[in-house]
């Protein structure tokens, strides 16, 4: 820690000195907009108001959306491969897992909660399975990392993804994208504006997307069509009315995984060693689960859920401020066969949440300026998920009845002290309930695909049945100053909260409890070489208690995904972001994150601990039958120390006018354990993956072709592990995979 914050008081005041000077030799000047010879600016909303990205005193990366469909970004998964520090993980069927600066929760049933807050046009998504077919026809993504306690509240310990759609406007126009390329790659999008009078408009947008299987059995596929329509309203150019609504079917086979083990346990050198090829799916290894006397995984995966949005958005232009209203109503039909975990999954869930937001943001450049807020969000869900327990030659049944709702008021202030000094400070009061009327229940059936029955049978083996409310204040303050027109020095402490919550479990351990954090930041932004050179840095730390830690484990007997709370943990690091425009046509690019974290204090009870010889927790005798797991002092979870990411974009300008360009980019991850075991068959190990292109724009920029190649050496990417549920007899792991090398074309016409 004094180490930490000695480099911490070192970057700044380097950061304080070298900032003006650069400043003054560049010649920069005035406002830092952005003109034809220098970088661009990009406006965000992080901040629940408009700003430019470099003023926004926080570490956030804006992505445009047409760098995204330039890139063939269409789902949340493939965002990662943007970003340095953020992990996007899939789990069984359509569950997503997200890290950030250490802190996630994997998803995987019912009770998930994220600890990173996803908001589409700035409604919130409570439900880890939501998170599909939003990638088309998008203005911007906008990733904040760290810790979001004042502004966004509820599941953001980890920090936040804001998806804004492109609005419609008053003129007619479009586009058409189309891309095709191996493994029967199809992805058609369009999107449509139509001016319907001077002040009202409309924006269609649609997209349908699907590839073969990566996996031998055709898992690691993508069957995809959505729709949008906004209509915006806007009588004056001081208010307006946004009102939208969306829908997405996913199908498909959905996520797959192969297996892995200690070599030594399959006659080879090495430590950790696959089954057979990579990209063997687990129905296409029959024999490594009737070689231990359990019945094979299914060879029919599927996934057939649908998804469905609405929302408002009302702003309101007044002397006093903005005033914004957000509302959202969100609901899914989700229904899933998946063997990613590499035991089968059955799951039928229907989740759904209403929300509202009212909030009033200073006007722009005032003295002294705000952010005022009110929140609500209702939730519920209802499912029934059946897991396969392989060594006990049965399913669990559980019917999952959740309902809750969460209110806040929430406040950000700055104080303009001088012209170039604010001070900065905010808090939000959260209370949150949570109620549960659930039941686990066994089935004897053996897989694969069993015939599941109509309604519970036999006596409840588990039962989580209760109300859990909680409150909390949480608060943030620093300061800000301009050094320069184009350098921000910035620095801020606050905290974060994560309601508690219900997993099945043993009489009396059925719930955990709320996860905090206090952050410490010191971060500068600035722009030199006349607006030619980005460089932009945040030091952070992170000091948690009760840091919720999801996982699976042997419970009396079953395999059960667990939430439970690790009693102190911390993490530290630098978040670098930099751009450079070399000439007028050659732009570079590179982030970077450097994390070393732990848990100083996390002990688990289990009836299945690893082998104590292997992993590099202790196992020692708990309370018998369980074993007691420490894994105090281990880095945590999906955690890599470095994360770098870098790219080149090259254009040539064409004597008509049209350019020709190309674009170079490489993400490189070092290993990290994904597996609460800390064996060595839960490591991921480092890689580096690059992406080439190449195309041509024609003068008017009406048409774009671009071909392209991802993973250009065909390298084997873990990006997630879990230990079997018949680890005891199989010694296996589940490995999912990213994927293998794709090429093809992308093309788009505007109108």
């Amino acid at each position: 820690m004094n180490k930490f914050i000695k480099g911490v008081s070192v970057g700044a005041l380097a950061a304080l000195l070298a900032a003006p000077a650069i400043a003054q030799e560049s010649g920069a000047t005035g406002a830092a907009a952005s003109d034809d010879s220098g970088l661009a600016d990009i406006v965000v909303t992080a901040q629940r108001r408009s700003e430019n990205l470099q003023k926004a005193a926080l570490s956030i990366v804006a992505i445009t959306g047409e760098a995204l469909a330039a890139q063939g970004v269409n789902n949340i998964d493939a965002l990662a491969r943007q970003t340095a520090g953020v992990e996007i993980q899939p789990s069984g069927g359509p569950y997503t897992t997200f890290t950030v600066r250490s802190v996630s929760n994997l998803s995987g049933n019912a009770f998930a909660d994220p600890s990173i807050a996803v908001n589409v046009n700035g409604v919130y998504l409570a439900t880890p399975t939501t998170f599909r077919g939003l990638f088309y026809d998008l203005d911007r993504v906008e990733v904040l990392k760290g810790p979001q306690g004042t502004l966004y509240g509820r599941n953001a310990t980890g920090g936040a993804i804001n998806l804004i759609a492109a609005k419609p406007k008053f003129d007619f126009g479009g586009t058409v994208g189309m891309a095709a390329g191996n493994y029967g790659h199809v992805d058609f999008n369009a999107a449509l504006n139509l001016p319907l009078s001077p002040t009202v408009a409309l924006r269609i947008a649609g997209q349908h997307a699907e590839h073969d299987g990566y996996m031998s059995l055709g898992t690691n596929d993508e069957l995809l069509d959505a729709a949008r329509a906004s209509l915006l309203i806007q009588p004056s150019e001081t208010f307006s009315i946004l009102l939208w609504g969306d829908y997405a079917h996913e199908g498909g086979m959905g996520p797959g995984a192969t297996l892995r083990k200690a070599c030594s346990a399959l006659g080879r050198a090495g430590t950790s060693c696959f089954v057979a090829d990579p990209w063997t799916d687990v129905g296409d290894l029959p024999g490594s689960y009737t070689s231990a006397g359990i019945a094979p995984q299914s060879r029919t995966p599927y996934l057939n859920n649908d998804y469905y949005g609405a929302g408002i958005n009302i702003d309101w232009q007044t002397a006093v401020g903005t005033f914004s209203l957000v509302g959202g109503y969100r609901k899914s039909d989700v229904r899933f066969n998946s063997t990613a975990t590499s035991w089968q999954i059955l799951e039928d869930q229907h989740p759904e949440q209403k929300s509202l937001e009212l909030r009033l943001a200073s006007p722009d450049n005032s003295r002294f300026g705000y952010v005022l807020g009110a929140y609500y969000l209702d939730t519920k869900i209802h499912a029934r998920a059946n897991g396969e327990s392989g060594t006990g030659r049965n399913y669990s049944d559980q019917i999952t009845n959740l309902s809750g709702w969460t209110g806040a008021l929430f406040a950000q202030l700055s104080l303009g002290l001088t012209e170039s000094l604010r001070l900065v400070g905010g808090a939000r009061y959260t209370y949150e309930k949570k109620n549960s009327n659930s039941n686990r229940y066994r089935i004897s059936a053996i897989g694969p695909d069993p015939v599941i029955p109509p309604g519970p049978t036999g006596p409840v083996q588990l039962s989580v049945i209760g109300s859990r409310d909680w409150n909390k204040v949480n608060w943030k303050a620093g300061f800000e100053f301009d050094v320069a027109p184009r350098s921000l020095l910035y620095a801020n402490a606050s905290t974060g909260f994560k309601a508690g919550g219900f997993y099945y479990g043993a009489p009396g351990s059925t719930t955990y409890e709320p996860e905090e954090v206090t952050s410490y930041v010191v971060g500068s932004k600035n722009r030199f070489l006349d607006n030619r050179l980005q460089f932009n840095l945040e030091l952070f730390y992170l000091d948690y208690s009760n840091q919720q830690i999801s996982f699976v484990k042997l419970v009396n007997g079953a395999s059960i995904l667990v939430t439970e709370n690790a009693a102190k943990s911390n993490a530290y690091g630098a978040d670098l972001d930099t751009q450079l425009l070399l000439t007028p046509n050659t732009r570079l690019n590179f982030q970077a994150q450097y994390l070393r974290s732990k848990y100083d204090n996390f002990t688990y009870l289990t009836l299945g601990a690893p082998p104590a010889a292997r992993t590099s927790c202790i196992v020692s005798a708990g309370s018998p039958p369980n074993s007691a797991v420490n894994c105090s002092g281990q880095t945590t979870l999906r955690s890599p120390r470095w994360t770098l990411v870098g790219g080149i974009e090259q254009t040539i300008p064409l004597a008509s006018g049209a350019r020709i360009f190309g674009e170079a980019n490489a993400r490189y991850e070092s290993k990290y354990q994904t597996d609460v075991s800390y064996l060595p068959e839960g490591i991921a190990n480092a890689t580096a993956r690059v992406n080439l292109s190449v195309g041509y724009e024609t003068a008017d920029e009406v048409l774009s072709i671009r071909a392209y190649v991802d993973n250009l050496t065909d390298v084997t990417t873990i990006t997630a592990t879990n230990q079997s549920t018949a680890y005891q007899v199989n010694q296996a792991f589940a490995v999912r995979l990213l994927p293998p090398r794709t090429f093809g074309v992308r093309g788009q016409v505007k109108f």
